[in-house]
């Protein structure tokens, strides 16, 4: 079973929020989302599949149906509640693959930088090329090297605004984490791998919140375009923040994801 920690809310309520991190990450990056989320619902923080303390086995191949199998398995034990699904980018895909198989279990879907998929068949490949190749620079360098590889991605450049005690608290989540689960993780359910879900996108009949960063260019436009296929969804353009929001608004960030709940 997927590692996860329970924070019940501070009074009585059946609301409950799971949340699922992104890649080279984990639960502990929500750390700073506890204190105020609790305050209204309760909080389940779940470790994905080569992240924090996941033990899943190496044996197996973490694809996202079985990944989904095992999500279903915890939150099964939480059937009485209402539930609520927040996915940060690689927890977004994953977030979106469990709404697209058991959507009738929740209340809810928030995606917080979060796509359905590539569509293109070849660019899916080249993708898969690209996950492939990073996961080699996992199990042959330091973690060091690729850490500092991620830090320089265009889609983390607005990360240099946060003070650098948050600059350096990310830095040692991401040092923490085992390159060889994370290598696996990336061939695994890395995006590439990931199936296409643009036409499951009107099945998913739950209300969905779209989370983006108004720096975040690429994902504005993929949240605008799964509006158009949702039934029942609203998007949130977060100003002056990139693609982790969470981490560069934290205080919006928890303002949004109440208010969806909450109403």
């Amino acid at each position: 079973m997927l590692h996860h920690k329970w924070y019940p809310a501070q009074q009585q309520t059946e609301r409950t929020l799971v949340m699922l991190h992104g890649f080279i990450s984990d639960q502990t990056t929500f750390d700073a989302h506890i204190k105020p989320l609790t305050e209204k619902v309760n909080l389940l923080l779940v470790d994905l599949p080569g992240h924090g303390q996941d033990a899943s086995p190496l044996t197996i191949q973490w694809h996202f149906d079985w990944i989904v199998g095992q999500l279903h398995d915890l939150l099964t034990q939480y059937a009485d509640n209402e539930l609520y699904l927040h996915g940060y980018s690689m927890g977004a895909r994953v977030a979106l693959a469990y709404a697209v198989a058991h959507g009738d279990t929740l209340s809810g879907l928030i995606l917080e930088s979060g796509t359905a998929g590539i569509q293109d068949d070849v660019a899916r490949r080249e993708r898969q090329q690209v996950d492939q190749a990073r996961a080699r620079v996992l199990q042959l360098a330091n973690i060091d090297v690729f850490v500092n590889d991620w830090e320089r991605l265009p889609l983390f450049q607005s990360q240099r605004f946060l003070t650098s005690a948050e600059q350096q608290r990310i830095r040692q989540m991401r040092l923490s984490q085992k390159p060889e689960r994370l290598a696996k993780a990336l061939m695994d359910y890395g995006t590439g791998n990931m199936s296409n879900l643009w036409c499951e996108l009107a099945n998913v009949t739950c209300p969905v919140q779209l989370i983006v960063g108004e720096w975040d260019e690429k994902f504005v436009e993929i949240a605008q375009r799964m509006m158009t296929h949702l039934t029942q969804a609203h998007i949130h353009v977060v100003p002056e923040v990139g693609h982790t929001v969470h981490v560069e608004d934290c205080d919006k960030f928890d303002t949004i994801l109440l208010a969806f709940i909450l109403a």
